[in-house]
């Protein structure tokens, strides 16, 4: 007699015949995910048969969800009717109004004199039928097709392809018994040889254990967002950009020569990728390999220009944007994250975040640079900020930007300056002048937050979690009324 888990003869006694595995978990009261290993373990083991089948079905989208819970726009519509002496009015101020007429277009419901009227017995079978589609939400296997059409169309559900698992027993349930599971086996066991019948539990201790679940949302995600708020707040749109960069972007469009130390292997990591790469336009590679040439006086590799790296600075996005749109008047920002090969301590980490920005517009001078750089400064809630004097290969003017820890002092988190004419003129922009900065926004949350290691932002232990989100909670609540007169 054949020794099975007991979970995989369980499946066997209850699958004479073929079943769907769903219906046998729903029996056991498990998750048909949970027993996938026995099945697969029965089939290798040749005492169970299985085959899949891929079907399509509905399932509710999350607007589907608050619909069965709170009502279709036009189910709510017609029940707010008011029925007297065999007339039904319903008034169009309800809230819904107007989607709820678009969908009720098709049964002959058409608005006067700003009410819908209908004699009881129209508005009474009306109402039937959407009552009918409202019920359909609750139980979308026994709704007709072109219901779910219709709900697929309003986004209510979305067709998914699902696998069906059935299993059948491939040998009788009397040539098999279940084992005892057992994680530990006594001398007992051993001496009366009863270890022969049992099924022994193996530890993998290689996997995690579960996390405790956070008591709160994580302080640093919402920080993230409020900065968000606060540049499209200041009138800024946001553009994004990919992690994997080629050098191009991250490097050379900005004027970096390719011999440059920043480039070196130990400021940035370089990627083995066999994947495709996106090359920048033709007329992009050769201007910009053109002015490296002539100002730097050196042969520029288009090959190193194509090499794969984590980008380190998120000006790789603003600098892609300038290049798509060129001359002209906007205002673009990015939030993402960047990547390089630092120590770790508590003010430098080897992933952070940054914000980067740029203004483009003619005219523009270091003054606005740092009227601008102020600005969006307060508006976070950084009352006293310092600039100083700086170099960076692809501005001129420069600064770095400080502001004043609650306990380490003065803290540089960002660069800033005007973008060389060598930057701008390759990509096409020959009027306007581009205001740029780069700002560490994993430092920023620590001089606002009063957190004085970088490593405390992704913490996971629930008591900082408290402390630190009861302090973000605070900083929103006194920033977010002072910053209001920052915005637009």
């Amino acid at each position: 007699m054949l020794v099975l888990h007991p979970a995989l003869y369980e499946i066997i006694v209850r699958a004479r015949d073929w079943r769907l595995l769903d219906e046998v978990a729903k029996e056991l009261g498990v998750q048909a995910e949970s027993l996938m290993r026995y099945v697969e373990e029965g089939r290798a083991k040749g005492v169970l048969q299985v085959e899949k089948k891929v079907v399509e079905v509905y399932e509710l989208t999350e607007e589907g969800r608050r619909r069965a819970a709170e009502g279709l726009p036009e189910y709510n519509f017609l029940k707010s009717a008011t029925c007297d002496g065999g007339r039904c009015v319903v008034s169009l101020s309800h809230p819904e109004a107007g989607v709820a007429l678009a969908n009720l277009a098709k049964l002959g419901v058409r608005p006067r004199g700003g009410v819908v009227e209908l004699d009881e017995e129209t508005y009474r079978k009306i109402l039937s039928a959407v009552e009918e589609k409202q019920r359909y939400l609750s139980a979308l296997e026994g709704a007709p097709r072109d219901v779910l059409q219709e709900f697929a169309r309003r986004r209510i559900v979305r067709r998914v392809e699902r696998t069906l698992i059935y299993v059948k027993a491939a040998v009788p349930p009397e040539s098999v018994r279940p084992a005892e599971v057992k994680t530990a086996i006594t001398s007992e066991d051993i001496a009366t040889g009863r270890w022969r019948t049992y099924l022994l539990k193996p530890f993998d201790l290689g996997v995690e254990p579960p996390e405790y679940p956070a008591p709160v949302p994580h302080f640093f995600n919402e920080f993230l967002d409020y900065v968000r708020e606060v540049m499209i707040g200041l009138g800024f749109e946001e553009v994004r950009g990919p992690v994997l960069e080629v050098e191009f972007w991250n490097f050379d469009a900005l004027f970096q020569a390719q011999d440059h130390p920043a480039r070196e292997v130990h400021d940035t990591f370089y990627i083995r990728w066999e994947g495709p790469i996106e090359a920048p336009p033709e007329h992009l590679l050769e201007a910009v390999g053109r002015v490296h040439e002539e100002k730097w006086r050196y042969k520029w590799s288009r090959e190193k220009a194509l090499n794969p790296v984590l980008r380190t600075q998120t000006t790789a996005v603003t600098i892609r944007a300038l290049a798509e749109r060129g001359d002209g008047e906007y205002k673009v920002f990015t939030i993402g994250r960047v990547f390089r090969p630092e120590k770790l301590d508590p003010k430098h980490s080897m992933e952070f975040h940054q914000l980067d920005g740029i203004v483009v517009g003619p005219g523009l001078t270091f003054k606005h640079l740092l009227g601008q750089l102020e600005q969006i400064a307060k508006a976070l809630g950084m009352t006293r900020v310092r600039f100083r004097p700086a170099y960076f290969p692809f501005t001129s003017p420069s600064v770095e930007v400080y502001a004043e820890h609650p306990k380490l002092g003065w803290v540089e988190f960002g660069g800033a300056g005007i973008f060389r004419p060598e930057v701008t003129e390759p990509l096409g922009v020959r009027k306007s002048r581009v205001l740029a900065w780069g700002w560490g926004l994993d430092r920023i949350a620590m001089i606002l937050l009063g957190i004085d290691d970088i490593r405390e932002l992704f913490t996971k232990d629930p008591e900082k979690l408290r402390e630190y989100y009861a302090r973000w909670v605070k900083y929103r609540s006194a920033t977010g009324s002072t910053g209001k007169s920052y915005t637009l």
